[in-house]
């Protein structure tokens, strides 16, 4: 693993020189030289703790520190994650079960008042909290079988988290990288290349308008090491076009499955799963069913799935009821 990031197209040299002195580019915190790992029985045995637990081990493990299951449920509560069936072989993985409604507030609380530290969105450290939570979540599941995994693909941070998470052990199968209008990871692993120079589509959707992925850089390394990331950095101070070599585009696309969702099907996927199932998506989390979706319409994917849900419907309200064509009001009722 390392520390780089294209955050803006952030200059080469500086992550490079982050690169070979294994740390942020900002100083922030230093990875570990050796990635934890749970075999099958070893997962077992930690699958079987409580949640704060799970996610205690993890967090230790990864900044050498000493908390305890205590620890995590007064920070974030004892139940912070609810997995919700929804049919077919699909969960949502609720994170927004506390009073900020969204993974954020979870995962800034794990930060700020386990770590003192007040900004959680730092590279590594924003990755290292996922997999915890990850990790966390997991063992939550009905049954112990890898399960793929959905989840949006602004930046490139939700997928490689659960990326690193299934190297270390965890029973992950596909990763679903749900992108919209902004595809450029779609483009990377189904034609090969990927513009460093274009400008993000605005849509309803923020979080998944990025045109150029950050932490993308890391797949690359796991795809081609070190002189493979130099040619995505230069590519990118340039603004040029990044073309990998057939073998590494191939390492690339291993276990990783990418959907693009336009945004006018977003509404129409709250309805649908509303009649369907009497469940409310967000907009976010209508993005990653949808894209699960269409992964599934190909050969290839027939394990049980789980979508990340990391903000509540209730911070979408206006677009959510519109969509429902109910009233805020309504929706409120039916939530709360």
């Amino acid at each position: 693993m390392l520390y780089v990031t294209t955050r803006n197209r952030r200059d080469a040299y500086t992550a490079q020189r982050a690169l070979r002195e294994n740390r942020g580019p900002d100083g922030g915190m230093y990875l570990p030289f050796r990635a934890p790992s749970y075999p099958a029985e070893d997962w077992k045995e930690l699958a079987a703790q409580p949640f704060g637990q799970r996610v205690a081990e993890i967090m230790n493990r990864l900044f050498g520190t000493r908390l305890t299951c205590w620890d995590v449920d007064v920070c974030i509560g004892r139940s912070p994650v609810e997995i919700v069936p929804l049919g077919h072989r699909t969960l949502v993985a609720e994170l927004w079960h506390n009073v900020g409604r969204s993974y954020d507030h979870m995962a800034r609380e794990l930060a700020e008042q386990l770590l003192n530290e007040p900004n959680y969105q730092r590279g590594w450290l924003e990755i290292a909290l996922r997999i915890a939570v990850l990790f966390g979540i997991c063992g939550q599941l009905p049954t112990d079988e890898p399960a793929d995994i959905s989840v949006i693909s602004g930046d490139f941070t939700a997928p490689i988290s659960a990326y690193y998470a299934r190297s270390w052990g965890l029973p992950i199968g596909n990763i679903i990288c749900c992108c919209n209008e902004n595809s450029g990871l779609w483009e990377l692993l189904h034609h090969g290349q990927l513009r460093t120079d274009l400008t993000s589509i605005r849509t309803v959707l923020p979080e998944a308008d990025v045109a150029l992925p950050e932490n993308l850089e890391r797949l690359v390394f796991e795809a081609g090491g070190t002189a493979e990331v130099e040619r995505y950095l230069e590519a990118c101070r340039r603004g040029g076009t990044y073309a990998p070599s057939d073998a590494v585009l191939t390492n690339m696309n291993r276990g990783l499955r990418v959907s693009v969702v336009s945004s006018q099907r977003i509404s129409q996927t709250i309805s649908s799963v509303y009649r369907t199932h009497h469940y409310v998506l967000s907009p976010g989390t209508a993005l990653a069913y949808a894209g699960l979706m269409d992964a599934r319409a190909r050969p290839g994917l027939s394990k049980n799935a789980l979508i990340l849900a990391e903000k509540s419907p209730a911070l979408d309200a206006k677009f959510t009821a519109d969509s429902l064509k109910i009233s805020e009001q309504e929706l409120n009722d039916f939530l709360f």
